[in-house]
């Protein structure tokens, strides 16, 4: 059994991801489009591109913590070396000069994206790789994986809750605080110094970890053969590929959930708060039932019943609305309408995420036992980089449809007219992204008996 102390620090280090994830999925299409005028299409090539240098620069983090040698272990020199650059890009991306043209703003904004992709993959990547090395046990390893999410999505939520109460309410004379710059720059400086904090606990408080694991590859590989051992496994491309259109599917929900919850549901800053708070409640849901359906169903049958479910459920509230089924604007039963099917698929969402990284700790054993090397960074590098999608094509199609709809910037009272069209195209979207997602977690094999059995196959391997 991992010691508590251990869950608990390796839980902290998730919340720099969450609310970084808050912030990119949130705010930042909103902030640089809506606020500052960028065109969508241009934010969205922004987070899009970084996240192209992260399919280079994930995967090579990974390879390079499973063949570091150090007095700190393998992943920990790394993760340290992240806590000043996450903290300062974070604090910069959110504070461009005034006065920028378009091109400008549009290199500021691609230039500390970048900044900040590449730095939190130094911490990232050797972080979540720690997970698989921490227990070989199937059930235990969701567990821990579920206390990371767990305190993710509760730091990402409560940065959430700060911004929309806090920064971003209606301010003096009726000023709306989410048009105002300045209150994006307030929050980012306090999102970057819980990031930075959250890391160096993490780093700190895990520092045993890197005695955990004795069977570390004494050799040095190429980046080609590590890879080759990662890509030759077939459950592993499909999750991967799952993975990627399941997050980009929660990144636009975010990225275009904020312009559908602001113009066409028309809440006001406390009412999204409101919301928000009750995704904490689906985070308890889903850290607590996700170990529970993998035991009582295996991961992969878990994971695809609940996807199934995101397909069918999550569009549900606007089609009501489009038949004139459901509460209208300005009423409190459609804020408790809203409130109750968030927590719903919210907690259903977190769920798949945790499953299914707990799959990918799997197939690590899967892969040391075809190659008789551990590679849990190179495994965990690229599902990493799945979560990052959620930011970067979800930003990129949520961008691309406000363009194509025409949807006015820095105009809220045009803003409200273009709401319905907007609503429209954004239901099919989800489905289609769910769907594609459950088609390829459906071709995962991996299950709970052929784990034991590898367990069984490494522990001959190692003596």
């Amino acid at each position: 059994m991992v010691p508590n102390k251990t869950r608990i620090f390796y839980g902290i280090g998730s919340i720099a991801e969450g609310v970084k994830e808050t912030a990119f999925n949130v705010f930042l299409l909103f902030y640089y489009n809506n606020v500052l005028g960028l065109p969508g299409t241009w934010v969205g090539a922004a987070i899009f591109l970084a996240l192209c240098i992260d399919a280079f620069t994930d995967p090579l983090m990974g390879v390079i913590s499973d063949n570091t040698r150090s007095r700190l272990g393998r992943r920990h020199p790394y993760m340290y070396l992240a806590v000043l650059p996450v903290a300062l890009s974070f604090a910069l991306l959110f504070a461009p000069p005034d006065d920028l043209s378009h091109p400008a703003l549009f290199c500021w904004l691609l230039g500390f994206t970048v900044l900040l992709r590449v730095s939190l993959t130094l911490y990232a990547v050797p972080s979540n790789a720690m997970a698989a090395e921490m227990t070989a046990d199937y059930d235990e390893r969701t567990e821990i994986i579920g206390i990371r999410f767990l305190f993710g999505w509760l730091a990402g939520l409560g940065a959430a809750v700060v911004g929309f109460t806090a920064f971003f309410n209606e301010g003096p004379g009726g000023v709306d605080g989410r048009m105002q710059a300045s209150a994006y720059a307030e929050f980012a400086l306090y999102c970057a110094i819980f990031a930075g904090l959250a890391i160096l606990l993490c780093a700190w408080g895990t520092r045993d970890v890197a005695r955990l694991n004795p069977h570390a590859p004494d050799a040095r590989r190429s980046l080609r053969a590590d890879f080759a051992v990662v890509w030759a496994n077939r459950s592993f491309r499909a999750l991967i590929i799952s993975a990627i259109f399941s997050s980009s599917a929660w990144g636009y929900i975010n990225a275009v959930g904020y312009y559908v919850n602001t113009y066409f549901w028309g809440l006001d800053g406390d009412q999204l708060g409101i919301l928000t708070l009750g995704m904490v409640i689906s985070v308890i849901i889903a850290a607590s039932v996700s170990p529970m359906l993998g035991k009582l169903w295996d991961k992969k049958r878990s994971a695809m019943a609940l996807a199934l479910f995101a397909v069918l459920f999550g569009p549900l509230p606007i089609g009501l609305r489009l038949l004139g089924w459901f509460p209208e604007n300005g009423t409190r039963d459609l804020v408790t309408a809203l409130f109750f099917f968030t927590i719903i698929l919210t907690a259903a969402l977190i769920s798949i995420n945790i499953i299914t990284a707990s799959m990918i700790a799997d197939l690590t054993d899967q892969g040391e036992a075809d190659s008789g090397r551990r590679l849990e960074g190179a495994f965990t590098s690229l599902i990493v980089f799945s979560v990052k999608a959620s930011s970067g094509v979800g930003a990129l199609l949520a961008g691309v449809t406000l363009d194509l709809i025409a949807f006015p910037r820095q105009q809220p009272e045009l803003a409200e007219q273009s709401a319905q069209t907007l609503a429209t195209a954004y239901a099919p979207a989800i489905m289609v992204l769910y769907a594609v997602s459950l088609y390829f977690l459906n071709r995962y094999q991996l299950t709970r008996r052929q784990h034991s059995q590898i367990l069984a196959t490494l522990a001959q391997q190692r003596g």
